[in-house]
């Protein structure tokens, strides 16, 4: 089985990705902290790929771009190898990605996918993770995704044989139905947006020059509450550009932006070719946009300076310039 994410293929393992494997699992900074000993050699990969790797619900993190294995996700359950104390109607969920690819994002993208198979495919009603103190990146993936802390166990011992301490995360099947996202188009009274707006762009005349002719799109939870917002612009010539994109503080580092952005593409995938995004001189948001798939396009020199009635501040610094990345929709 295969599972298609906007930038990954999550497929079974290969014998044919045993040097791949091995490129990436043999960095001590991967296995030790999640307790298996980094891997010795392209034949340990292999062996590992025909045992470990060849359980039901275990898949290799391909990246779409360029094929390749880069980490490795899978659903664990009762009757097999976990860790968590679990029911017949529960699973856990394992992971780990390639020290290169820290910080984009990926595995949280996987994980959703899993949780939705759990869920929806699988009849699951509870999914676990763990985590051993000292890992806060995988404690991160897991908060961003859903789970919730639920209890510590002391005195566990890992496959390497030493005795840690385990965090235990979780998440039911009604809270990841709630966590769930609608987006759709705003048609009318888009200032009603106003605050989100805001936060995405801190001046309202500025807002004006582009509410009007842009296309507005709103993602809403099944409460209703408006969790962030993306206001698009067609600038000729097969060029879309995102002058708005906002997320809510109580939703912000849960991949929202990223979901807009992805739905921004699909939506207009057979319309635009590229996808434009001017951003301040923000190494943060930078990240961010990379993260997503862009690279640099051009700069704007003084755009804040003389487009804005006062300074625009972030992290301290005063922005000048309009730095503006691109990307293939």
């Amino acid at each position: 089985m295969e599972i298609v994410t906007d930038r990954l293929i999550l497929r079974p393992w290969q014998e044919s990705d045993a040097e791949s494997l091995y490129k990436y699992a043999q960095d001590p900074r991967i296995g030790p902290i999640a307790g298996w000993p980094p891997h010795t050699s392209v034949e340990d990969s292999l062996n590992i790929i025909r045992t470990v790797f060849a359980a039901p619900e275990t898949y290799a993190v391909v990246l779409k771009e360029t094929g390749e294995p880069v980490g490795s996700i899978g659903i664990m359950f009762g009757d097999g190898l976990h860790s968590a104390k679990m029911q017949a109607d529960e699973a856990e969920i394992g992971y780990w990605l390639g020290v290169p690819y820290w910080g984009q994002e990926l595995i949280p993208e996987a994980v959703r996918c899993l949780q939705k198979r759990c869920f929806e495919d699988l009849g699951m009603t509870t999914i676990w993770c763990g985590y051993y103190d000292g890992n806060a990146k995988s404690r991160r993936v897991m908060e961003k995704c859903g789970f919730r802390f639920h209890h510590t166990e002391e005195g566990k011992t890992s496959p390497l044989g030493d005795v840690r301490t385990e965090h235990f995360m979780r998440i039911t099947k009604g809270e990841w139905e709630a966590n769930q996202v609608w987006i759709q188009p705003v048609i009318s009274d888009k200032k009603c947006y106003l605050p989100l707006l805001l936060l995405g762009d801190e001046q309202e005349s500025m807002i004006d020059r582009y509410l009007g002719r842009g296309k507005m799109f709103v993602m809403q939870n099944q409460a209703a509450t408006p969790i962030a917002i993306a206001v698009v612009t067609d600038e000729g010539n097969g060029v879309l550009e995102l002058k708005n994109l906002a997320v809510h503080p109580l939703f912000q580092r849960k991949g929202n932006g990223r979901r807009m952005i992805a739905y921004v593409r699909e939506h207009y995938k057979d319309q635009f070719h590229t996808l434009l995004a001017g951003t301040g001189d923000s190494g943060q948001t930078f990240s961010f946009y990379k993260s997503c798939g862009f690279m640099y396009s051009h700069t704007v020199a003084n755009f804040f300076l003389k487009n804005y009635d006062h300074p625009i501040m972030e992290n301290g610094k005063v922005l000048k310039d309009m730095i503006y990345f691109k990307r293939k929709i």
